[in-house]
């Protein structure tokens, strides 16, 4: 809203779109984060062909996976927020779109390592744009006491398509396989096509038919007239909490999104799966243990609650935190039936990390941090777990076993070797929460 509609004395009500429209607009950008879940994913199912295609070795696609695409995703996130909260919403989410697909269909053409880079680095810049956008535009949609449906709408995807999207993958990767002969094109090819073009369609009918609505409400509610020096000068007299807190979830996805990432590859080569196969596996272990977790960590936090005050969030982190890394290690130590029994447990543990640090924020975190302390909170998971998980698997692997087999040793040793310091975060935590029950 602008402040001559204000000093009009117009309604935000008035002004909002109808209840179809708002609904209507949450269910493209739920959608458009399901594609881009696909599109960031895609690569990291077909890396084995990639790699065979344009001659790269683990290294670099760990790079490719992980930390060429966090960089750009984590800092190229701060200044296009700052375009989200001052210009035209829905023109940044359909530039953002329309970029990162157009990305993902020209990887179809990458010639090798350093084009494919550059490719990555349009899809990370693309997607950065779209949850810092929904959830603004949501705010303004919904009424304050109806938000929670449609946030929770949106950001349930994030609990099933990191791994789910290897599902979708896969039946793209078929459907290319059935026409890849009269097109000249390689089955990888084809599929990078077919994954990006549906975004640049949606990006357009976005633009055209979202809503668009004022900025009301939202801005007054969320307006922070605390700097970031108050911000961090508020954690350091809360360290002992807060910061085992935000990094509890970084030390997490450094295992879980290098085993997420390296999955496929892992089954192609150590267990004789095809990369179809490898993504439908994936998917039908993933998705239903990742929404049961959803569903479940947070009830039981708030049983813990009941029993023990502030207690809930930090020790459902303490319970995955033992369980997840041990189980993925057990699993991909074993090998058969036992891998995906153990993937299966690890996923389910492990989904308590992305949905119990946003509850503990709001628990704990003054009203005017909490946006912030989500924000600090995703750039070192992008760092520890795109950024640095990837890689460090890759070179774990080549330092203590080295050869053909050293991938699925990378994935199991930094999932062991990192468990004894997510467990003692997450005590730390516990013994600290006393700390963070001070909100304004």
């Amino acid at each position: 809203m602008t402040s001559e509609t204000l000093a009009a004395g117009n309604p935000v009500s008035a002004l909002r779109p109808s209840m179809r429209h708002a609904w209507y607009t949450v269910g493209l950008l739920t959608v458009l984060f399901i594609l881009s879940f696909i599109d960031r994913s895609i690569l990291a199912l077909m890396a084995e062909p990639v790699g065979q295609a344009l001659g790269l070795a683990d290294r670099q696609l760990a790079l490719l996976l992980g930390l060429g695409f966090a960089l750009v995703y984590s800092f190229g996130g701060l200044p296009l927020a700052q375009l989200v909260d001052t210009r035209d919403r829905r023109t940044v989410v359909a530039v953002g779109v329309g970029v990162w697909s157009v990305a993902t269909v020209l990887s179809a053409f990458a010639t090798g390592f350093w084009s494919l880079l550059i490719l990555r680095c349009g899809v990370a810049l693309g997607e950065a744009v779209l949850t810092p956008a929904a959830v603004s535009l949501i705010a303004d949609l919904f009424l304050k006491e109806k938000r929670s449906l449609p946030m929770s709408v949106y950001l349930s995807v994030g609990s099933f398509m990191s791994i789910g999207s290897y599902m979708a993958g896969a039946m793209a990767y078929d459907f290319a396989a059935s026409f890849s002969a009269a097109t000249g094109l390689a089955h990888w090819q084809l599929t990078f096509m077919l994954v990006g073009l549906p975004g640049v369609v949606l990006a357009v009918v976005f633009l055209f038919t979202a809503a668009n609505p004022p900025r009301g409400e939202s801005l007054k509610i969320g307006q922070d007239y605390s700097s970031w020096g108050a911000f961090f000068g508020y954690i350091r007299k809360r360290a002992l909490f807060f910061v085992p807190l935000l990094t509890a979830a970084g030390v997490y996805c450094l295992f879980s999104l290098a085993v997420v990432t390296w999955l496929p590859t892992f089954l192609v080569r150590e267990e004789g799966l095809s990369l179809s196969q490898a993504g439908y596996m994936l998917g039908w272990i993933g998705v239903p243990t990742g929404l049961i977790g959803n569903f479940f960590w947070p009830q039981l936090a708030m049983a813990i609650d009941r029993r023990w005050k502030n207690r809930g969030a930090v020790t459902v982190l303490f319970i995955a935190a033992c369980v997840s890394g041990p189980a993925f290690a057990m699993g991909i130590f074993s090998g058969g039936t036992v891998l995906y029994v153990c993937i299966g447990i690890g996923i389910l543990f492990g989904s308590a990390f992305p949905v119990i640090p946003p509850i503990a924020y709001q628990q704990f975190g003054p009203i005017r941090m909490r946006a912030r302390l989500a924000a600090v909170n995703l750039l070192i998971i992008a760092l520890l777990g795109y950024g640095l998980g990837p890689l460090v698997a890759v070179e774990l692997g080549a330092l203590i076993v080295g050869g053909e087999h050293s991938l699925g040793a990378g994935l199991a040793w930094l999932c062991l070797l990192t468990t004894p310091f997510l467990i003692a975060l997450s005590l730390l935590a516990i013994s600290r929460s006393s700390l963070g029950e001070d909100q304004d």
